[in-house]
């Protein structure tokens, strides 16, 4: 015969359990022995009906998290994009006058517009990506398209313009982001 409480072996006539105290059940034939129930949890926040206080703490949304340093990043790499655009429209102005050697008229006249055709791009390009980056500060509706075509074009200027490019569709492209954006232009 066993303990219906703890277990321990009980000699026969024992009134009470030796090791835990329970009061011996006399002997019945084929009686069940109970099983102890597990300790009692106590009962959650929500359950009781109490305002959990973690609930209350939402976690803002990836776009939301990284907006204003995609914002500062695209203004960052455009303005360092900038200078050479800058440069070779300084150069098709200048018509080379720093060069030791004349340059030969025919090249001059094919050189200086093909470099400063290639500086107005590279300029406008930069142009475009700080508005975009301002844009993306000010949560504006257009500069989410507008970063994500930047984003395409930069992937080619590897190493900055890639990891650049790559970080901008990451946050702005993946499903949800378009509707976590909207969100964000709202609420300004």
């Amino acid at each position: 015969m066993f303990c219906a409480q703890c277990g321990s072996p009980l000699i026969s006539g024992q009134r009470f359990c030796s090791n835990c105290g329970q009061p011996v059940l006399s002997a019945a034939p084929a009686a069940p022995v109970s099983v102890p129930a597990p300790p009692t949890q106590p009962a959650s926040p929500s359950q009781t009906g109490l305002a959990d206080p973690n609930a209350t703490l939402v976690r803002p949304s990836r776009v939301a998290r990284h907006i204003n340093v995609l914002g500062l990043l695209w203004i960052f790499f455009s303005g360092l994009r900038a200078m050479p655009g800058l440069a070779l429209i300084g150069l098709f102005h200048a018509h080379f006058p720093f060069m030791l050697t004349p340059i030969p008229a025919p090249m001059r006249i094919f050189l200086a517009p093909v470099l400063g055709g290639i500086g107005f791009l590279i300029a406008g390009l930069a142009i475009v990506g700080i508005i975009t980056g301002v844009g993306l500060m000010a949560h504006s509706p257009w500069a989410r398209m507008f970063a994500i075509v930047l984003g395409c074009i930069s992937l080619i200027h590897f190493p900055f313009g890639t990891a650049l490019g790559i970080y901008t569709l990451w946050v702005l492209v993946p499903q949800g982001a378009d509707a976590e954006y909207r969100n964000l232009a709202k609420a300004n």
